[in-house]
């Protein structure tokens, strides 16, 4: 049923911004209510339960932020004396998150940096898909985008306190955390993370493979539902098959 209602919810969509509706200035403020009951409803119920592990003044690095869904969340736990860097490389979506934050007031504290992250930095192609505005993924053509490593931006920033990374990144998430391994090894952080194996195998991966990258930084891995104990894989693969992906925090 849940698969059957995001399918209903992306081909409304597809209708909708064909007649160029979703540009207007009304038409945007009624994409983003729909975008945040769709992801309240289907995708990110658990979403606030990611408070806990985002103390009032540290920083949260948002991977994958597109219009800003977690990005508001996450500059509200952090606060005034916080800081949100928001990692976005499709200038629609960058275009929204950053409207998105003017209309929240958040600016002051939320850092969009435009591009991708990656396990180097430099430039990559994104593959950009015009029928669904979170699917846009690294590929080996498409359009030019600038690569940042999470340590390379953390190190820019002097060292902060990273409490929380969220990574979606449709299948590039083992490139993220390669590129993110000093931070991690020293600040600890959650992390938040979207597996979906189509995506991953797209791009030449698999979730055990992830898993493995993420237990080898010491982190173990649970569903963000609040269990006590770690995922079990098998267990875990089974209940992807419902959307065909799932989101895991993982903690030391």
């Amino acid at each position: 049923m849940t698969k059957i209602l995001q399918s209903v919810c992306l081909a409304a969509y597809r209708i909708v911004a064909a007649t160029g509706f979703f540009d207007t200035r009304f038409g945007e403020k009624l994409f983003f209510a729909a975008y945040e009951a769709y992801k309240e409803s289907i995708e990110a119920r658990t979403a606030d339960t990611l408070a806990q592990w985002v103390p009032a003044g540290t920083v949260v690095i948002d991977v994958g932020a597109n219009i800003g869904f977690f990005t508001v969340r996450f500059a509200r736990w952090v606060g005034q004396s916080g800081r949100v860097i928001a990692i976005e490389p499709e200038a629609r979506n960058i275009r929204q998150l950053r409207r998105r934050i003017e209309n929240d007031k958040i600016g002051a504290h939320v850092e969009v940096v435009e591009g991708v992250a990656a396990e180097s930095s430099g430039t990559l192609h994104l593959v950009l898909n015009p029928h669904h505005p979170a699917d846009h993924k690294i590929g080996a053509s498409g359009m030019t985008v600038r690569s940042w490593t999470i340590d390379e931006l953390w190190r820019d920033r002097q060292r902060p306190n990273v409490s929380l990374i969220k990574i979606d990144v449709q299948g590039a998430e083992i490139r993220v955390l390669r590129g993110a391994r000093e931070t991690i090894l020293q600040c600890h952080p959650a992390i938040f993370v979207e597996v979906d194996d189509a995506a991953l195998r797209a791009a030449g991966y698999s979730a055990d493979q992830l898993f493995d990258e993420i237990e080898s930084l010491g982190y173990s891995i649970y569903n963000t539902s609040g269990e006590s104990a770690p995922i079990i894989r098998a267990e875990a693969a089974t209940h992807r098959r419902t959307l065909g992906y799932a989101d895991y925090l993982c903690r030391r």
